[in-house]
C-alpha cells in the first residue's frame, strides 16, 4: 500500500493492527514527502523475502506454512502520462525473473478499457493498449472484482467530477490455479479518494459470532442530550429509592434508548452503504455529491463510535492518531475475554465443575 505515512507512523499502525512483521520503503520517507512510500505487513504464518523495491514498487517471495511458495508485486504506477511506460517496462522485466505462481495489486494509475472512467475527457486510448499489451506479454489476468466499479474518485464538484478504476489485482494462471477461490472486493471509502481492495486468497467467509455483554455506559452517548435527559429523568422519577435502584433503572433506561437510538454498528454501516451505492449508480449532480458527502461524514461518525466501543473494552488508549482499526479492536476485546471465561473449576477435595451451572 501507498503509506502517505512517515516510518514511525507506519509502525505504529502496524502494531495497531495486530500485525508481527513489516517493512516500508524507503526507510527515509518524510511528512514533507506523505505521497510517496510503499509498506507491507505479513503474520506469523508467512515467510516474506524482499527481492527488489523501489519508490513504485515492491517484489516479494512468499512461502506459507504449508510450504507453497509464490511471488507478490505491490504497485503504485507512475502517474504521470509521460512515465507510465516505466510501469509496463517494469512489469515485463519482473516477469522474466520469475516464472512461478504471481500475483500484483495496487495503484497502476491507469484504467484498462473505457467503462473504468466516468465523467473528464475520454480516457487515452493508446495508454489504454499499452496496458493491454503488458499483461499480455506477462501472462498476468485481472481477477475481477466485487463491489463499485470504481476505485478512485477526485472528489469535486459536478462540472470536475471523474471516477476511474485505478486500482486492481492481476495474476497469472499458475496462482489462479494455486488459490481458485480468490475474491477481491472493493470496500467503501472513509475519507479518502481511493477505496481499499482486498485480495482474499481463500474466499473465506467473515462469521459473526453474538456474545452476551454485561452493561458498559458507552463514551459516545455523552455527544447526545437525550442521554443526560434519561438519566435525570430516571433520577428524579426514583426519589427515596437507594443508590442501588437508581443506578439499575438508569442501566434499563439508557439500554432501551441506546438500542433504539443506536442500532448495531453493521446495520448502521450497512445503511449508509447501501445509500451511497444508489447514490453512485445514479447521474453525478450536485444533489447527488451532497447527498454522498452526507453519508460519508455520518459513515466517518459511526467509525468513530465504534472505535470508542473497543477501546473502551480494551482498557486501554491505544490509538492516538484518526485511523479506524476496529477490527483490531475487536480481536484484542474478543481475546481477553476468552482468557476472561472460566470453563471449570475444582474444589478443595479434587472434584471439578465443568459447565455453566455446575460453576455458578
Amino acid at each position: 500500500m501507498e503509506t502517505k505515512q512517515t516510518v514511525d507512523e507506519n509502525e505504529a499502525l502496524r502494531e495497531l493492527c495486530g500485525f508481527k512483521n513489516g517493512d516500508c520503503w524507503p526507510a527515509t520517507i518524510t511528512p514533507r514527502n506523505k505521497a510517496g512510500g510503499i509498506s507491507i505487513w505479513w503474520g506469523e504464518d508467512l515467510m516474506i523475502n524482499r527481492v527488489d523495491f523501489s519508490l513504485n514498487f515492491i517484489d516479494i517471495a512468499v512461502q506459507e506454512e504449508d510450504g507453497v511458495r509464490w511471488r507478490f508485486t505491490g504497485i503504485y504506477g507512475w502517474p504521470k502520462g509521460s512515465e507510465k511506460w516505466m510501469t509496463w517496462d517494469l512489469f515485463r522485466r519482473l516477469g522474466q525473473q520469475w516464472d512461478g505462481p504471481w500475483l500484483c495489486g495496487g495503484d497502476f494509475n491507469q484504467v484498462k478499457s473505457a467503462d473504468e472512467k466516468r465523467g473528464g475527457r475520454c480516457a487515452h486510448e493508446p495508454e489504454m493498449s499499452r496496458f493491454g499489451d503488458c499483461l499480455t506479454d506477462t501472462g498476468l489476468q485481472d481477477l475481477g472484482f466485487h463491489g463499485c466499479p470504481y476505485t478512485w474518485e477526485n472528489r469535486r464538484h459536478i462540472n470536475g467530477f471523474i471516477e476511474e478504476r485505478l486500482d486492481r489485482f492481476v495474476a497469472n494462471d499458475k496462482w489462479k490455479e494455486l488459490f481458485p477461490y480468490n475474491h477481491v472486493q472493493h470496500w467503501d471509502r472513509a475519507n479518502s479518494d481511493h477505496r481499499p481492495i482486498i485480495c482474499d486468497t481463500r474466499g473465506s467467509e467473515d462469521v459473526e459470532v453474538k456474545w452476551g455483554r454485561a452493561f458498559r455506559f458507552e463514551p459516545h452517548w455523552s455527544k447526545y442530550d437525550d442521554c443526560l435527559k434519561t438519566i435525570e429523568e430516571v433520577w428524579c422519577n426514583s426519589r427515596g429509592q437507594d443508590i442501588l435502584a437508581k443506578l439499575d433503572q438508569c442501566r434499563s433506561q439508557l439500554t432501551q434508548w441506546s438500542e433504539k437510538e443506536f442500532p448495531p454498528f453493521a446495520k448502521q454501516k450497512y445503511r449508509i452503504t447501501r445509500a451511497i451505492r444508489v447514490l453512485e449508480r445514479r447521474p453525478k449532480t450536485e444533489e447527488v455529491l451532497a447527498q454522498c458527502r452526507q453519508l460519508e461524514q455520518e459513515m466517518a461518525e459511526v467509525l468513530d463510535n465504534e472505535e470508542q466501543y473497543w477501546r473502551q473494552r480494551l482498557r486501554a488508549d491505544w490509538l492516538k492518531g484518526g485511523d479506524k482499526n476496529t477490527n483490531y479492536f475487536h480481536r484484542k476485546a474478543s481475546t481477553r475475554r476468552k482468557r476472561n471465561t472460566i470453563r471449570r473449576m475444582k474444589d478443595e477435595t479434587g472434584r471439578w465443575f465443568v459447565g455453566q451451572e455446575e460453576v455458578s
